[in-house]
């Protein structure tokens, strides 16, 4: 168990197992159509992960989770030795004040296991959603290893814009340790939850890591997920809107 403390905010870190070396640690956190958290549910399902862990703090929302009768942490931490990969998945919106020491947590628990690389997964608002048959994914390489592999890859680099919310404070953290991190974003819908980008996301995350995750039953299961995702993007999206999203993917004022 670890514990960071950030502006006085606090965040404990707990895992129940060892987690052996270079491991894949994907996270899908609420955000921009719920492509993450929809992307990484799925992935844990697929694979059958083995919860872990969790993370908490005092500042995130008043929520326990009831599953099979059991109360649960709302951001937990799952295993599969198929792949050899983490996940971490969140069922609530987290609070702005939680994000430094969040962010800081999630890469420091990535030197600790000496992971082979962060995986992000999320998604990118476009106004035209609704004509888009089959949502396109973009890639963000932190390292300039990380980078030349989506191309190589064939993911088409985002190549000037703003990134915000907690996958910003990673990003930054792991360009100060030198830590490998991608991320992969589909076009979606901003304020409804997308299962379609969700899918489209796991496509490619199968792609570059030879880690199968069948997209079919995302696809069959839209409707009843929007259904029920409807109150977390609800919430998810007020969180946003502190997290001035709108600013992201614009060309930033300056090229340097």
């Amino acid at each position: 168990m670890s514990s960071e403390v950030v502006s006085g905010v606090s965040v404990e870190v707990k895992l129940y197992k060892d987690v052996p070396q270079d491991s894949l640690f994907v996270l899908g956190l609420p955000d921009v159509g719920l492509v993450g958290a929809i992307a990484v549910m799925q992935l844990i399902r697929n694979l059958n992960m083995e919860e872990i862990g969790y993370i908490d703090s005092d500042v995130f929302p008043p929520i326990a989770l009831i599953r099979k009768g059991e109360p649960k942490r709302p951001v937990r931490i799952f295993y599969s030795q198929t792949g050899n990969v983490l996940a971490l998945a969140s069922e609530v919106a987290l609070p702005v004040s939680a994000l430094p020491v969040f962010s800081r947590s999630i890469v420091d628990l990535a030197k600790k296991l000496r992971v082979k690389s962060l995986v992000l997964l999320g998604g990118v608002p476009v106004p035209n959603r609704l004509d888009i048959e089959k949502p396109k994914v973009y890639g963000i390489g932190v390292l300039s290893s990380d980078r030349e592999y989506l191309e190589k890859m064939g993911v088409e680099l985002i190549e000037e814009g703003f990134v915000a919310g907690a996958y910003a404070l990673i990003m930054k953290e792991c360009v100060k340790e030198g830590i490998s991190c991608l991320a992969l974003l589909a076009e979606s819908y901003l304020q409804y939850p997308d299962p379609g980008a969700a899918a489209s996301v796991l496509e490619v995350f199968s792609k570059i890591t030879g880690i199968s995750v069948d997209i079919e039953q995302l696809k069959s299961e839209a409707e009843e997920l929007r259904l029920k995702l409807r109150e977390l993007m609800q919430r998810t999206m007020s969180a946003l809107r502190e997290q001035q999203k709108s600013y992201e993917y614009t060309l930033p004022l300056m090229y340097v």
